[in-house]
């Protein structure tokens, strides 16, 4: 078995595929991998490929599969939508929830998020989204959708068994519901306005806490995965 794994979206082409970009430079030029090496490769779409480079040439390279795998896509359980955050914090945060397992990333534009975002921005959190199949040793992306708003949020949600509202005046600490998919929402510096948990609350999201402190946003989102996670 390959000892690393590494990223490409590229097809395969007569039996072999091609990688490039910063993924091309990490292998070349960083992990000093040459022809012959063997390597798998994933495409973030459930294909698994085993096969050795077979030339470096440019910027690219070309690896021969000698064998390939499909896996379904898993089925959607757990979906965070944490408020847009600034640029750092909101990489960190979707490197880890995807790191994490993470189904879905719908981000959110909050009353008090003062931030904003570019279709640059959400190329750059599937890139990450992507990288982090290289640790969790999943064969399929986490799905980030562009960011909405919260009317949006519930619009889309409706269907959805089990929503959570994360709320630091809850009454009870969360913990993994019955049904799943699960969807749970966690607001800007400075929370949700009223309003904003006004409507969470009469689209049927269920008011949590993780513990008694306020945190971070990207905190506050990677502790809830790891609640819902842990079923």
């Amino acid at each position: 078995m390959a000892e690393r794994r590494f990223f490409s979206a590229n097809e395969a082409v007569d039996g072999r595929v091609t990688i490039d970009g910063d993924e091309f430079h990490h292998i070349v030029r960083v992990m000093r991998y040459r022809a012959g090496d063997e390597l798998e490769v994933i495409n973030g779409r459930g294909r698994l490929m085993v096969g050795r480079i077979e030339a470096v040439r440019g910027r690219s390279l070309q690896v021969v599969v000698e064998r390939a795998e499909d896996f379904p896509p898993p089925p959607l359980r757990v979906i965070i939508a944490p408020s847009l955050t600034k640029g750092h914090a909101m990489n960190w945060m979707i490197e880890k929830l995807s790191e994490m397992g993470v189904d879905e990333i719908r981000p959110l534009l909050c009353e008090r998020t003062d931030v904003a975002w570019s279709a640059a921005q959400l190329r750059r959190w599937e890139k990450i989204a992507a990288q982090s199949l290289k640790v969790n040793r999943r064969t399929w992306l986490t799905r980030i959708l562009p960011p909405v708003a919260p009317a949006a949020l519930i619009a889309a949600a409706a269907a959805l068994p089990a929503k959570v509202l994360l709320d630091i005046a809850a009454d009870r600490k969360l913990s993994p519901p019955g049904a799943f998919p699960v969807l749970a929402v966690v607001g800007p510096p400075g929370d949700f306005t009223p309003a904003e948990r006004q409507l969470f609350r009469a689209a049927g999201f269920l008011p949590a806490l993780v513990n008694d402190a306020i945190l971070k946003t990207e905190t506050a989102a990677l502790a809830v995965a790891a609640i819902l996670k842990n079923d």
